[in-house]
């Protein structure tokens, strides 16, 4: 079985996902901050939002789903 993950853990597959959204211009930037408690900083069009990794992980899959998820139930 292969995946689109070059990370194995948690952290990095998180780390990957924000990474893959700045990179399709989801999210305005990224800061990754590993000493702190809220180590991911996401710069968005309101500002910067400062997350855990649980949060960084519900926030990649809601910004997927709100980027994407209108494309995906189009039905032509």
């Amino acid at each position: 079985m292969s995946s689109i993950w070059s990370r194995g853990d948690r952290r990095g597959r998180v780390e990957e996902a924000l990474l893959m959204l700045e990179g399709q211009r989801i999210i305005d930037g990224l800061e990754i901050r590993a000493s702190e408690d809220k180590p991911y900083r996401v710069r968005v069009p309101a500002g910067i939002v400062h997350l855990d990794e649980d949060e960084a992980s519900m926030f990649a899959l809601g910004a997927v789903v709100g980027a994407f998820g209108g494309v995906a139930r189009r039905q032509d």
